[in-house]
C-alpha cells in the first residue's frame, strides 16, 4: 500500500482532496485556514461574549445569545474519523457554529434594541453600539479576507461580493426597521450582517467540503447551518468519499474544479 492509499484509508476526507485536486493546492490552503484560528477566539470572546453580551444586549433590552444553542461538538467521537479528521469536524462545528449565533444575534439587534431613554446614557450606548459593530465587522472581513486570498482561489470555492450580500438583506428587508440610533446605526448594522453573510458563505462550503457529516442526536433548541441538511450520515463515510473524491463537496454548490 502506497502512501496516498495509506492517506485515503485514514483520512478519508484529506485523502479525497487530495486524490481530487493535489497537495499544491490544499497545503496553503489549510495554512490559511489555520491562521484565522486566532480571529474566530476574538469574536467569540471579545466580539459576542464581552461587548455584544455583557454591554450591548443590557444596554438595548435584547436577550443575550446563548452559544451553546449554535455551536455543537459531537462529530470528533466518531471512530472511523482519524485524528486530524475530528480536529477539522471541531473547527467546522466551532467556527460555523459562531457565524450562525453571530447571524442570529444581528437578527435580534434590528429587530428588538430600544435604547435607553435618558439622553446621556443613549448616546454613551450609541458610542458602545457604534466601536462592537465596526469591531465586529471587522474581526469578520479578516476571516473572509484569508478565505477570499488564502482558500478559495486555490480549493475553486464561491465567493460572495459585498455588493451581493446588500442585495440579499434588501430581499429580507434587514435593518429596515432599526432606527434606534438613525441611519448611522443602521448604515453599521447592515454592513456588520453583510460581513457575517459572506463568511457564513465561506464556512458552508469548507464544511461541506472538510466535514460533511451529519451531527449526533441534537436537543430541539439546537440551531444548526442550513447547509447541514446535505450532510452525510455518520455509517456513510464511504459514500462521502466518493461525493468528496468526484465532486469535491456534499453541497449543490460544487468547487470550480
Amino acid at each position: 500500500m502506497g502512501f496516498k492509499d495509506w492517506i485515503m484509508k485514514r483520512n478519508p476526507i484529506f485523502g479525497s482532496h487530495w486524490h481530487r485536486i493535489g497537495l499544491l493546492r490544499i497545503v496553503p490552503a489549510a495554512l490559511a485556514m489555520y491562521l484565522v484560528i486566532p480571529v474566530y477566539f476574538f469574536l467569540h470572546i471579545v466580539c459576542i461574549k464581552l461587548l455584544y453580551n455583557t454591554l450591548i444586549c443590557p444596554l438595548l433590552s435584547i436577550e443575550p445569545i446563548d452559544l451553546k444553542n449554535y455551536i455543537v461538538f459531537d462529530r470528533h467521537i466518531i471512530d472511523s474519523l482519524s485524528w486530524t479528521g475530528r480536529f477539522h469536524c471541531l473547527y467546522c462545528e466551532y467556527a460555523n457554529g459562531l457565524c450562525v449565533a453571530t447571524g442570529a444575534l444581528l437578527t435580534r439587534v434590528s429587530t428588538e434594541a430600544k435604547a435607553p431613554s435618558n439622553p446621556f446614557f443613549r448616546f454613551i450606548t450609541l458610542l458602545l453600539y457604534l466601536f462592537t459593530s465596526a469591531l465586529t465587522a471587522l474581526t469578520q472581513s479578516i476571516s473572509n479576507l484569508f478565505y477570499n486570498v488564502g482558500m478559495a482561489p486555490l480549493l475553486g470555492l464561491h465567493k460572495v461580493s459585498i455588493k451581493h450580500s446588500y442585495v440579499i438583506m434588501k430581499a429580507a428587508d434587514f435593518g429596515d426597521g432599526f432606527m434606534t440610533f438613525g441611519n448611522i446605526g443602521r448604515s453599521f448594522l447592515r454592513f456588520e450582517n453583510s460581513s457575517a453573510l459572506i463568511l457564513a458563505n465561506a464556512l458552508g462550503q469548507v464544511e461541506s467540503q472538510w466535514c460533511p457529516i451529519k451531527h449526533l442526536d441534537t436537543p430541539p433548541e439546537t440551531v444548526l447551518p442550513e447547509h447541514h441538511a446535505f450532510f452525510i450520515d455518520r455509517c456513510e463515510l464511504c459514500k462521502m468519499r466518493k461525493v468528496l473524491c468526484t465532486e469535491g463537496s456534499v453541497s449543490p454548490r460544487k468547487p470550480i474544479w
